[in-house]
């Protein structure tokens, strides 16, 4: 028998159970080159062709998931952690990622004599290409995420903060995702210096959105002149109630409107309407007139303006039934503003 007969079949007799001499073409795969493994057996009288076949597939592609597992523990898990506002990525004793995954990349060959019944299958995965498979999906997370803070900056660059903000979001959410392709090409034969190349890429990509996202926090500058009253007296309730509004969806204000983003401005006032008497009791209706004009400060463009009412009623006076218009004015001003700013 030929020496590299031989030695495939101390493999296959390590390997199982009732292993059989195996082709010397698969001597290749049990080099260091692959993860792999050799099933081989005779098929019985029940058995079809297929069934045989596949039954030592499924059994090598079995072992060989369990063998990736066993690697995949004996390596490390990929954690990260923040050391002075910085982010660095840690190896850990433990995996969270899934072996299911990279079966994907499990390439498969089979040998069966008819005359004899003996049927050889082998699984593997070739390491050079699976290195290159997540080198690849690297890539393009790389770029991915490289194209995603481009539309951010031409959001800015044309004055909408609030898109430029979710879209930074969007992929610092998808940076989470890249850590597994970090972790794969670690256990696919990555050199300490290709790993740490990567893992210096994608987390000053997170530094920098996260410092952009810091900065937009409280971006969204407005000027806002609001001017209400109720039959003469000012309310300023209205102004108040609306800067609260807007405060808590990450907007800051200015006196200045040349200095803002957005210029809205406000006039409102109040209108008695009738009284309605049933019985004893009277109730006081009156009605807030309001005209709002949202004009965006980078472009000189007006985005929005109209005129709206709001009836309320009391049955103490015409001033309570108009505080009770404002408050309906208000959830209608509010309403508005936040669907054309907070975009």
């Amino acid at each position: 028998m030929k020496r590299t007969s031989v030695i495939l079949l101390l493999f296959c007799t390590f390997l199982s159970v009732n292993a059989q001499e195996c082709p010397p073409e698969w001597v290749k795969y049990t080099f260091g080159g692959y993860f792999y493994n050799i099933q081989s057996d005779h098929k019985n009288v029940r058995q079809t062709e297929t069934e045989f076949k596949n039954y030592l597939l499924n059994t090598a592609r079995a072992n060989l998931a369990k063998q990736i597992k066993v690697t995949v523990h004996d390596s490390s898990e990929i954690k990260k952690s923040a050391v002075d506002g910085r982010s660095a990525l840690i190896y850990t004793s433990n995996t969270k990622f899934s072996t299911d995954l990279n079966m994907k990349l499990v390439e498969t060959k089979t040998l069966y004599n008819p005359d004899s019944r003996e049927g050889c299958a082998i699984a593997y995965i070739d390491r050079d290409a699976a290195h290159n498979f997540y080198k690849n999906e690297l890539t393009l997370a790389e770029n991915k995420i490289n194209n995603s803070i481009m539309i951010a900056n031409n959001y800015l660059a044309t004055g909408f903060k609030r898109k430029a903000q979710s879209e930074l979001d969007s992929i610092l959410k998808y940076l989470d995702s890249v850590e597994e392709s970090l972790f794969w090409l670690n256990i696919f034969g990555a050199t300490p210096s290709e790993l740490s190349d990567w893992q210096d890429i994608f987390n000053h990509a997170e530094q920098d959105i996260k410092c952009t996202l810091a900065e937009l926090k409280y971006a969204n500058v407005i000027y806002l002149s609001c001017s209400a009253d109720i039959f003469g007296k000012s309310y300023p309730t209205l102004q108040n109630e609306l800067k609260g509004v807007l405060s808590s969806e990450g907007c800051s204000f200015t006196d200045n409107p040349l200095e803002a983003d957005w210029d809205i401005r406000i006039r409102c006032s109040a209108q008695e309407y009738n009284t309605v008497r049933i019985g004893n009791v009277s109730s006081y209706l009156s009605y807030v007139n309001a005209y709002v004009s949202i004009d965006k400060v980078y472009s000189s463009q007006r985005i929005y303006e109209d005129e709206v009412s709001c009836k309320g009623g009391h049955n103490f006076s015409y001033s309570d039934a108009a505080r009770i218009a404002y408050d309906e004015i208000k959830e209608t001003l509010e309403k508005n503003i936040k669907n054309y700013i907070l975009q």
